[in-house]
């Protein structure tokens, strides 16, 4: 039988940073060892603002690992980071990475808005995040990115995504449709961006 050595509160903090620092890469059962005290850690590096590149890296992998590990129970935190003033880029791509893995219907009318959002890298996680969910509105949503999104690489990005969530609903059986809200179509969602990017 093997025994797992108990981590002080120091060494779960100083293999927190270095799992997401991809130093070594981290599995489901590394982050089940660090317990209650890690997820609170990486709880609090992928809510707390930061300034510097490297500490943005570092929240962003945070929000983008939130997103896997705690999924739809920690999505509230990764909607709020999209909505502080002046996050950085990186640091939103990481918020909207995490939701693509948490995959839940109410992250949608956030996703939509990313879709659009002014900066393209934004825009590529958007589409990645939205294939990831693969429903029939995040595919509506990928079908207008592919089509007007006026960055090549988004478009493609936009189609890669669409294709592969028709293939996996394709092999599914039926799911029902989350509901999305007032959404109208196409027109509404640039509409929907313009307000929600100023």
């Amino acid at each position: 039988m093997h025994e797992f050595a108990v981590l002080t509160p120091a060494e779960i903090e100083r293999r927190v940073v270095a799992y997401l620092q991809g130093r070594p890469e981290a599995t489901r059962d590394d982050w089940k060892r660090l317990g209650a005290h890690g997820m609170r850690w990486l709880y609090t590096i992928a809510v707390c603002p930061t300034e510097g590149t490297r500490a943005n890296r570092l929240r962003a992998a945070a929000l983008a690992t939130l997103g896997q590990l705690a999924g739809r129970s920690r999505m509230e935190a990764l909607l709020d980071v999209l909505v502080e003033p002046d996050v950085p880029v990186m640091v939103r791509c990481g918020a909207v990475e995490g939701l693509g893995y948490a995959a839940h219907p109410r992250a949608l009318p956030a996703l939509q808005a990313q879709a659009f959002h002014h900066d393209f890298r934004v825009r590529l996680y958007a589409c990645t995040a939205l294939g990831r969910i693969g429903s029939a509105g995040a595919r509506r949503i990928l079908e207008d990115v592919g089509e007007r999104d006026p960055h090549s690489q988004v478009r493609r990005a936009a189609t890669v995504e669409l294709e592969r969530a028709r293939a996996r609903s394709s092999s599914l059986p039926p799911v029902p449709e989350p509901d999305v809200g007032d959404y109208e179509g196409p027109a509404r969602i640039g509409r929907a961006a313009t307000v929600s990017v100023e």
